[in-house]
């Protein structure tokens, strides 16, 4: 697998680029997880992506490469049923590749329980989900100072990089 996991965060994310949501986003959170020294947690565990197995933390990953294309930060299959500690959610701004930058926030649970008050579905249809006591959320918000939510997100989880985290 030479996805650049050798090369500086930069040239790694720049990587990502030629590639869907669901083929970056397994690569970066396994950047993240070995830049951490974390331990992936199985599907089936129920507590999220990785283990700071340290401290006995689990980390729920979401990631969004913004281009001139998608200026989001999509958070979709949020399971708040999972027994985790923190969402690392990050946004890698790749708009203007001379003006890199990553928008990296650090949430709890129950913050993430607050901020997906008004999720939706991620998959389904009201009504099939209507009984169902573990519906996936999905919500996004861009990631321009004119966006509230990408400004009160700024103020309240915005961290300056991966060594923050515990």
């Amino acid at each position: 697998n030479q996805f650049y996991w050798n090369k500086p965060e930069k040239e790694f994310i720049k990587g990502m680029l030629f590639l869907n949501p669901q083929s970056y986003g397994p690569r970066i959170e396994t950047y993240i997880k070995e830049l951490l020294e974390f331990t992936k947690v199985k599907a089936k565990d129920n507590h999220g992506d990785l283990m700071n197995s340290i401290v006995n933390l689990f980390y729920e990953v979401k990631v969004s490469l913004l281009t001139p294309i998608n200026e989001s930060l999509n958070l979709v299959q949020i399971r708040l049923w999972q027994n985790n500690d923190y969402y690392i959610c990050v946004a890698y701004d790749l708009r203007c590749i001379s003006n890199y930058r990553k928008y990296l926030f650090l949430l709890t649970h129950d913050e993430m329980v607050e901020e997906t008050k008004s999720a939706t579905a991620a998959h389904g249809t009201t009504k099939s989900n209507e009984n169902n006591e573990n519906v996936e959320l999905r919500f996004s918000f861009n990631c321009n100072d004119d966006d509230e939510t990408f400004v009160r997100w700024k103020e309240n989880y915005l961290i300056e990089d991966y060594e923050e985290i515990a």
